[in-house]
């Protein structure tokens, strides 16, 4: 069973999801008074039924960074979400997915899309996104006497 981030009562019928110094916590009734909270969570409720406010979207710019998933982002799901006693359906109902969806990443058969990686990485405190710059001074401060070639940016596998 889920346990509140700050005190570790077990959570029971509604957990709350708040911002405490900045940090988006899942916790109980009691911990969430007082709190700027920005939605609840219905334990063992399915996704489509649980309520959320509102947020406004983080946006990025596009032009200048590509955003990847890292290499084994299964795994590094799997164990932070048992490191939290999470179970995949209580996962899947805090980012708003279906248990099935958890699973499949967990078990690497579906990469997540950027948004999901995002909302998986607050919910699980790991890092599951890259960002690269792409341009110009990534290869040489955009010198004319530095040209890119294929070995530049081809990954090789051992």
């Amino acid at each position: 069973m889920a346990r509140c981030e700050l005190c570790g009562a077990e959570l029971r019928g509604i957990a709350y999801r708040i911002v405490l110094d900045g940090a988006e916590m899942i916790v109980c009734a009691r911990c969430a008074r007082g709190k700027t909270v920005l939605g609840s969570i219905k334990i063992g409720v399915e996704p489509s039924r649980q309520t959320f406010k509102a947020k406004a979207p983080v946006k990025y710019n596009r032009r200048d960074t590509e955003e990847v998933i890292v290499e084994g982002y299964g795994e590094i799901i799997r164990q932070a979400r048992e490191k939290m006693g999470l179970t995949r359906e209580l996962l899947a109902v805090m980012v708003g997915e279906k248990e099935s969806t958890i699973r499949r990443i967990e078990s690497e058969q579906l990469e997540p899309p950027i948004e999901l990686a995002r909302k998986l990485e607050k919910v699980l405190k790991v890092k599951l996104v890259e960002v690269y710059e792409i341009g110009d001074e990534d290869y040489g401060g955009g010198s004319s006497e530095y040209e890119l070639t294929l070995g530049d940016i081809a990954e090789f596998k051992d």
